[in-house]
């Protein structure tokens, strides 16, 4: 039986049990929203409240409506091994579901739903700041890890709630949508759903910016030091060489969505260039022109990750079970010859550095390796702002039990000789780059009235005034408490005497 024979057996088989139990019609269903337009984004601790309506187009029985948020990440996996028949490893990691709590008085007695008639259930949820530990059961070689699958991801790969391009690839999607079931109980005791309906919703947690990242020797993703020989001509000598560097720059945080159309958020990357001459003729070379472009990395897996995931990782640890997703897009592109360069000279080996230099090694001090004392060298830096376009969605840098959000920032700057015939040297560097965003941690998540109700009883409770009086002379020195010999703590005699005694085998 092929897979539409099978489909359609199934289609017919509930259709079948539906119009058996009394539905023979889908009702009418709707998931309003208050105060939702189109395109609106929530984040962290925002209020989710309306209504579901439901339009029965007969009388029906039901047992229970169930009203719940839920979030769910979906990837696959294309399946390259020949040992396998499968076209794909699919996974779905059901991370959140909060089930709003429906009172007796919103059901109509008895839970028979007549033609015609529009039934109102209130629903209410906050979207929360974390997710609960069992969210993240496996195991994770480090604690940061743990903590790090327990942050809301944000909405991602769905085109209902973002028209705009959030460059994740079909291979992996994030998915947040309020669901609304009717519920029957089977004669077997298990619930079946009559009518179903859901709203996406596009929600993007607040993620705030975390440490600067400790770039480990032999990390093929980033790149924030490179040098390079210069050449005078085709057949002439050295002219120097020049090392470009850069550090990890500032996170740009997405402002809050409360926040409505704001200037489009920027960092800035600073470029230090060092240029150690051949000999004392040489001068400092001809800057170009310099290109930013912005890497989104998206890793996906059909198996929950104990690490997080980078390229240099999923070499060392190959499983087919993994896949990546890059795709750039362009920043600026502008010309920095301008740039002037500044005259330096090492210092001597015995001069002692200042108290309020840096301790840090870097191919630019004075103390590289490169200058000699006494020796010349040229300095100077450039500044790289960093704007992301408005024509694509940007969600933050995230990861969860299956699906990852990284970025890069990759920088190519052409470097010009004064000699002719040589071509214009290029030096790229790739720094690693945060996108956060701002939530709405500030505000308080909103209370129901019988939660406020409930917490003030619990105030008036601890703050209720108690007066310690002194106990009456009549139970004064009457409690006598004898304890069991069993519950006396083990003296030293009990515990010898329970050791195993040494017999000697001569006396037997």
């Amino acid at each position: 039986m092929d897979a539409a024979s099978v489909a359609q057996s199934t289609t017919g088989t509930l259709a079948t049990y539906a119009k058996r139990i009394g539905l023979r019609s889908r009702p009418d269903m709707e998931i309003l929203l208050d105060n939702h337009a189109e395109g609106k984004i929530y984040t962290t601790l925002d209020a989710l409240s309306g209504r579901v309506e439901i339009t029965a187009p007969q009388n029906a029985r039901f047992d229970e409506i169930q009203i719940t948020l839920e979030g769910v990440v979906k990837t696959y996996v294309e399946n390259l091994s020949p040992h396998t028949t499968r076209a794909r490893t699919t996974a779905v990691h059901n991370f959140l579901k909060l089930t709003m709590p429906m009172r007796d008085s919103d059901y109509p007695q008895p839970r028979i739903a007549e033609a015609g008639q529009t039934y109102k259930f209130p629903f209410n949820f906050v979207i929360p700041n974390q997710l609960l530990p069992r969210a993240c059961s496996h195991k994770c070689n480090t604690e940061h890890v743990h903590h790090a699958h327990l942050q809301l991801p944000p909405s991602m790969g769905c085109r209902e709630v973002s028209i705009k391009d959030d460059l994740a690839p079909e291979m992996s999607k994030v998915e947040y949508s309020i669901k609304v079931k009717v519920l029957r109980s089977a004669d077997d005791g298990k619930d079946v759903s009559l009518a179903e309906k859901s709203r996406k919703l596009h929600i993007v947690p607040a993620q705030a910016e975390l440490p600067p990242m400790s770039i480990l020797t032999g990390h093929s993703d980033y790149d924030l030091t490179k040098t390079k020989t210069l050449r005078k001509g085709m057949f002439s000598g050295k002219l120097g060489k020049i090392t470009v560097s850069a550090t990890q720059p500032s996170a740009i945080i997405l402002p809050s969505p409360s926040l409505g159309d704001t200037l489009p958020a920027t960092a800035m990357a600073t470029l230090n260039l060092r240029f150690d001459p051949h000999d004392k003729a040489s001068q400092p070379p001809r800057l170009g022109g310099l290109t930013t472009k912005i890497k989104a990395t998206t890793f996906f897996a059909a198996r929950p990750n104990e690490f997080l995931p980078s390229h240099t990782t999923m070499t060392a640890h190959f499983e087919t079970v993994r896949g990546v997703y890059d795709t750039a897009v362009p920043l600026s592109s502008r010309c920095v010859e301008a740039v002037s360069w500044t005259k330096h000279k090492a210092a001597p080996a015995y001069t002692r550095r200042g108290s309020a230099s840096s301790s840090d090694s870097s191919d630019c001090s004075d103390d590289s390796p490169e200058a000699k004392p006494g020796s010349e060298y040229y300095s100077a830096t450039v500044l790289v702002p960093i704007t992301l376009p408005t024509s694509k969605t940007w969600i933050p840098s995230f990861h969860s039990c299956i699906v990852s959000r990284t970025y890069t920032i990759d920088l190519n700057l052409s470097i010009h000789t004064p000699g002719s015939g040589v071509p214009a040297s290029t030096v790229s560097l790739h720094l690693p780059f945060q996108i956060g965003a701002d939530g709405n941690q500030n505000e308080q998540a909103p209370m129901t009235a019988a939660e406020a109700a409930a917490e003030l009883a619990d105030a008036e409770e601890f703050l209720r005034p108690r007066v310690i009086e002194v106990p009456n002379a009549a139970h004064i020195g009457n409690s006598v408490l004898v304890p069991r010999a069993s519950e006396l703590p083990p003296s030293y005699e009990d515990f010898a005497a329970s050791q195993p005694q040494v017999v000697d085998p001569g006396r037997c």
